[in-house]
Protein backbone atom coordinates (compact mmCIF):
# COMPACT_ATOMS: atom_id res chain seq x y z
CA UNK A 1 0.00 0.00 0.00
CA UNK A 2 0.90 3.44 -0.72
CA UNK A 3 -0.23 7.33 -0.15
CA UNK A 4 -1.29 9.37 -2.94
CA UNK A 5 0.79 12.77 -2.83
CA UNK A 6 -1.64 15.44 -1.51
CA UNK A 7 -3.41 17.20 -4.22
CA UNK A 8 -4.93 20.46 -3.30
CA UNK A 9 -8.64 19.61 -1.66
CA UNK A 10 -7.71 16.46 -1.70
CA UNK A 11 -7.04 14.15 1.53
CA UNK A 12 -4.56 11.37 1.76
CA UNK A 13 -5.99 8.30 0.07
CA UNK A 14 -3.91 4.52 -0.16
CA UNK A 15 -3.41 3.33 -3.33
CA UNK A 16 -3.33 -0.53 -3.31
CA UNK A 17 -0.52 -1.22 -5.32
CA UNK A 18 1.04 -5.17 -5.78
CA UNK A 19 3.01 -6.02 -3.77
CA UNK A 20 6.75 -6.49 -5.28
CA UNK A 21 7.58 -9.55 -6.71
CA UNK A 22 8.45 -12.22 -4.06
CA UNK A 23 12.86 -12.21 -4.02
CA UNK A 24 13.79 -16.16 -5.61
CA UNK A 25 15.25 -17.71 -2.72
CA UNK A 26 19.26 -18.17 -2.26
CA UNK A 27 18.77 -21.34 -0.57
CA UNK A 28 17.40 -24.06 0.75
CA UNK A 29 15.35 -24.96 3.96
CA UNK A 30 12.59 -26.43 5.36
CA UNK A 31 10.48 -23.32 4.70
CA UNK A 32 10.89 -24.08 0.88
CA UNK A 33 8.40 -25.30 -1.21
CA UNK A 34 11.26 -25.86 -3.22
CA UNK A 35 13.01 -27.80 -1.35
CA UNK A 36 12.38 -31.75 -2.05
CA UNK A 37 14.92 -33.33 -0.12
CA UNK A 38 15.32 -34.32 3.17
CA UNK A 39 18.62 -35.55 3.12
CA UNK A 40 21.78 -32.77 4.09
CA UNK A 41 25.11 -34.66 4.32
CA UNK A 42 26.99 -32.65 6.72
CA UNK A 43 30.40 -31.06 5.86
CA UNK A 44 33.83 -32.26 6.97
CA UNK A 45 34.30 -28.96 8.43
CA UNK A 46 32.10 -29.96 11.64
CA UNK A 47 33.45 -33.60 12.40
CA UNK A 48 37.27 -31.88 12.15
CA UNK A 49 35.84 -29.52 14.74
CA UNK A 50 34.45 -32.02 17.00
CA UNK A 51 37.68 -34.27 16.50
CA UNK A 52 35.61 -37.59 17.51
CA UNK A 53 34.88 -40.75 15.83
CA UNK A 54 32.01 -42.56 16.77
CA UNK A 55 30.70 -46.05 16.72
CA UNK A 56 27.76 -45.34 14.65
CA UNK A 57 25.81 -43.54 12.08
CA UNK A 58 22.36 -44.40 11.55
CA UNK A 59 21.12 -42.30 9.12
CA UNK A 60 23.52 -42.50 6.61
CA UNK A 61 23.61 -42.09 2.93
CA UNK A 62 25.99 -45.37 3.02
CA UNK A 63 30.12 -45.78 4.00
CA UNK A 64 32.13 -43.97 1.53
CA UNK A 65 29.53 -41.73 0.35
CA UNK A 66 29.59 -39.16 3.66
CA UNK A 67 31.86 -37.94 5.68
CA UNK A 68 31.08 -38.99 8.63
CA UNK A 69 33.59 -40.53 10.47
CA UNK A 70 32.12 -43.92 11.75
CA UNK A 71 33.08 -47.50 12.24
CA UNK A 72 29.87 -48.55 11.23
CA UNK A 73 26.67 -47.15 9.17
CA UNK A 74 23.34 -48.19 8.86
CA UNK A 75 21.53 -46.57 5.58
CA UNK A 76 17.51 -46.42 4.93
CA UNK A 77 17.13 -49.84 3.71
CA UNK A 78 18.94 -50.92 7.05
CA UNK A 79 16.69 -48.29 9.10
CA UNK A 80 18.88 -47.28 11.90
CA UNK A 81 16.07 -45.72 13.97
CA UNK A 82 14.78 -49.51 14.29
CA UNK A 83 18.56 -50.76 14.25
CA UNK A 84 20.19 -51.84 17.11
CA UNK A 85 22.30 -49.06 18.92
CA UNK A 86 24.76 -50.76 21.81
CA UNK A 87 24.80 -49.26 25.22
CA UNK A 88 28.28 -47.18 24.98
CA UNK A 89 28.71 -46.32 21.43
CA UNK A 90 28.84 -43.08 20.41
CA UNK A 91 26.69 -41.89 18.05
CA UNK A 92 26.05 -39.33 15.55
CA UNK A 93 22.51 -38.78 14.04
CA UNK A 94 22.28 -35.86 11.59
CA UNK A 95 18.59 -37.43 10.86
CA UNK A 96 16.23 -36.99 7.80
CA UNK A 97 14.51 -33.43 8.50
CA UNK A 98 11.10 -33.07 8.78
CA UNK A 99 8.70 -34.92 10.91
CA UNK A 100 11.01 -37.96 11.30
CA UNK A 101 13.07 -35.60 13.34
CA UNK A 102 10.96 -36.04 17.10
CA UNK A 103 11.58 -40.05 16.30
CA UNK A 104 15.58 -39.83 16.02
CA UNK A 105 16.04 -37.06 18.53
CA UNK A 106 13.70 -39.25 21.29
CA UNK A 107 15.73 -42.26 20.24
CA UNK A 108 19.57 -40.55 20.67
CA UNK A 109 18.38 -39.12 24.18
CA UNK A 110 17.05 -41.99 24.88
CA UNK A 111 20.83 -43.89 24.03
CA UNK A 112 22.41 -41.35 26.03
CA UNK A 113 25.72 -41.16 24.44
CA UNK A 114 26.85 -39.38 20.65
CA UNK A 115 25.80 -35.61 18.89
CA UNK A 116 23.24 -34.78 17.16
CA UNK A 117 22.93 -31.83 14.30
CA UNK A 118 19.81 -30.59 13.71
CA UNK A 119 18.06 -27.01 12.81
CA UNK A 120 17.95 -25.04 15.67
CA UNK A 121 14.24 -24.99 16.02
CA UNK A 122 13.65 -24.26 19.56
CA UNK A 123 9.98 -24.30 19.41
CA UNK A 124 8.94 -27.43 17.62
CA UNK A 125 7.64 -29.83 20.34
CA UNK A 126 10.64 -32.26 20.26
CA UNK A 127 12.83 -29.83 21.34
CA UNK A 128 11.13 -29.05 24.24
CA UNK A 129 10.42 -32.84 25.04
CA UNK A 130 14.26 -33.78 24.14
CA UNK A 131 16.38 -30.29 24.58
CA UNK A 132 16.63 -30.17 28.26
CA UNK A 133 18.00 -33.48 28.91
CA UNK A 134 21.25 -32.58 26.42
CA UNK A 135 24.51 -32.77 28.30
CA UNK A 136 25.37 -29.69 26.21
CA UNK A 137 23.77 -27.42 23.15
CA UNK A 138 25.47 -25.38 20.45
CA UNK A 139 23.78 -22.97 18.31
CA UNK A 140 25.84 -23.23 15.55
CA UNK A 141 27.80 -19.69 14.07
CA UNK A 142 26.35 -18.82 11.06
CA UNK A 143 24.47 -20.94 8.28
CA UNK A 144 26.01 -24.73 7.70
CA UNK A 145 26.82 -25.49 3.98
CA UNK A 146 25.44 -29.16 3.70
CA UNK A 147 26.46 -31.54 0.91
CA UNK A 148 24.57 -34.16 -1.42
CA UNK A 149 24.89 -37.86 -1.13
CA UNK A 150 27.62 -37.58 -3.76
CA UNK A 151 29.59 -34.89 -1.35
CA UNK A 152 28.89 -32.16 -3.86
CA UNK A 153 28.19 -28.97 -2.03
CA UNK A 154 24.13 -27.80 -2.05
CA UNK A 155 23.84 -24.45 -3.41
CA UNK A 156 23.16 -21.93 -0.86
CA UNK A 157 23.03 -22.25 2.57
CA UNK A 158 19.79 -23.86 5.14
CA UNK A 159 16.80 -21.52 5.54
CA UNK A 160 17.22 -21.49 9.17
CA UNK A 161 20.19 -22.21 11.41
CA UNK A 162 21.85 -25.15 13.30
CA UNK A 163 22.23 -26.76 16.62
CA UNK A 164 24.81 -29.62 17.59
CA UNK A 165 23.51 -31.35 20.61
CA UNK A 166 25.18 -33.48 22.81
CA UNK A 167 24.26 -36.69 24.93
CA UNK A 168 26.96 -37.86 27.35
CA UNK A 169 30.56 -36.84 28.49
CA UNK A 170 32.57 -38.06 25.65
CA UNK A 171 30.12 -35.99 23.25
CA UNK A 172 29.53 -33.37 25.54
CA UNK A 173 34.03 -32.97 25.85
CA UNK A 174 34.40 -32.86 22.41
CA UNK A 175 31.76 -30.30 21.27
CA UNK A 176 32.80 -28.23 24.16
CA UNK A 177 36.24 -27.69 22.87
CA UNK A 178 34.65 -27.33 18.94
CA UNK A 179 34.61 -23.66 18.82
CA UNK A 180 31.27 -24.14 16.63
CA UNK A 181 29.28 -21.58 18.36
CA UNK A 182 27.84 -20.47 21.37
CA UNK A 183 27.53 -23.27 24.03
CA UNK A 184 24.20 -23.53 26.09
CA UNK A 185 23.78 -26.21 29.03
CA UNK A 186 20.21 -27.04 29.59
CA UNK A 187 18.49 -26.99 32.74
CA UNK A 188 16.26 -30.24 33.43
CA UNK A 189 12.87 -29.55 33.99
CA UNK A 190 12.58 -31.34 37.33
CA UNK A 191 15.27 -29.16 38.65
CA UNK A 192 14.19 -25.53 37.11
Amino acid sequence: MRWDAPRRGRTHRPLMTSSPPARPSRGFGHESPRNESIEWFTPPEIFDALGLRFDLDPCSPGAGKSFVPADRHYTIDDDGLASPWLQGETVWVNPPYGTATQAWMRRLADHGNGIALVFARTDVRWFQDVGATADLICFVSGRIKFHRGNATDLPGTPGAGSMVMAYGDKAAKALRTSNLGVLVTPIPKDLS
